[in-house]
């Protein structure tokens, strides 16, 4: 973007597109050109992907010089992916997009596009959940996007997609709470956090595929 100034070295390459972007079939929808100045608190990016590629993502704080992943968050709709960016601090970040086609061996995904990511005004520093691999490969999240520390309200609303499921529940320490199924894939409900659940509590998202064990996909710490 012209007019921003990257007040650091970029090696040659890193910015954009790179080698396997093409042969993977991807396509930018959303921020085709890698280097974005944030407008708002928060920007999405989005990817078109050849079905069944899997993706993976890593979020850099240039300043602090540390991954701060817990402060974006992957969505998937069709063929789409939807990265959800909210940085916790002004300053700049770097923006490291991975993936895989369906039938390639791995387990290593590769870089494929690179962002340099400008926030001149964060909102807070709540992080989104911890998003297990499961839900990388298909979720999407319409709320809670984050639950902050403390939250204790008695009626938060949970709304997630989670393609092929059978079943859906919000454990809170050990109490479990079924989501009503409202279409295909699509799991509804509140969740009672008003109980005298101890600070640093745990709030999984877990769901059933098929049998009898479910599998974490999201968890919050309130």
């Amino acid at each position: 973007m012209a007019g921003l100034q990257i007040p650091f070295k970029v090696t040659e390459g890193y910015l954009g597109p790179q080698s396997k972007f093409e042969a993977y079939g991807l396509e930018m929808l959303a921020h085709p050109d890698p280097i974005i100045d944030m407008a708002g608190p928060t920007t999405e990016i989005i990817m078109k992907t050849l079905p069944g590629t899997r993706v993976t993502t890593k979020m850099l704080s240039t300043a602090l010089k540390k991954e701060c992943n817990e402060y974006h968050l992957i969505r998937r709709q069709g063929d789409n992916f939807l990265f959800l960016l909210a940085p916790p601090h002004p300053g700049f970040y770097k923006f490291q997009i991975y993936a895989l086609p369906k039938g390639e061996a791995g387990p290593s995904m590769q870089g494929v596009f690179n962002y340099i990511v400008h926030c001149p005004n964060p909102e807070n520093d709540i992080p989104f959940p911890k998003q297990y691999p499961q839900f990388k490969d298909g979720g999407y999240l319409t709320e809670p996007l984050k639950i902050p520390k403390g939250n204790r309200d008695p009626e938060v609303k949970f709304n997630v997609s989670v393609p092929n499921s059978s079943d859906v529940q919000v454990k809170v320490n050990n109490d479990w709470n079924p989501l009503e199924q409202t279409s295909p894939g699509t799991w509804e409900g509140l969740v009672d956090l008003s109980k005298n659940y101890p600070p640093g509590a745990k709030v999984k998202l877990n769901c059933k595929f098929g049998g009898h064990n479910y599998n974490t996909l999201l968890e919050y710490t309130i």
